[in-house]
């Protein structure tokens, strides 16, 4: 994360912004219907970095998330939970994200 915001240009963070937008969006569609009130993200996680950097996954998905209309926002009023796993299970250099939207009012 460190390196990828100040290590690099703002154009190479927005094109990988715009892939993960696009790689929800070709999975989910937009949200037709309200959005939900909540939602959790459990992040599966296998970079060579450092896991704490693996942050930008979790953050990447939830703006594609408020983007498609499936959340109000991500502010910790909605954005209920995140877990970062890092797993052998997956493939090199990848995230299998879990994302869970439900109707639970925020407190």
């Amino acid at each position: 994360l460190n390196s990828f915001y100040a290590g690099s240009h703002w154009t190479k963070r927005k094109r990988a912004k715009d892939a993960t937008l696009q790689e929800i969006k070709e999975q989910l569609g937009p949200n037709t219907g309200a959005p939900y009130n909540s939602f959790r993200l459990v992040a599966y996680v296998r970079y060579r970095y450092d896991l704490d950097n693996s942050i930008i996954a979790v953050k990447f998905t939830s703006d594609a998330l408020k983007a498609l209309g499936y959340i109000i926002d991500d502010s910790p009023k909605y954005f209920r939970e995140c877990v970062l796993v890092w797993s052998q299970q997956i493939p090199k250099d990848t995230a299998k994200i879990i994302i869970s939207l439900t109707d639970e009012h925020p407190e």
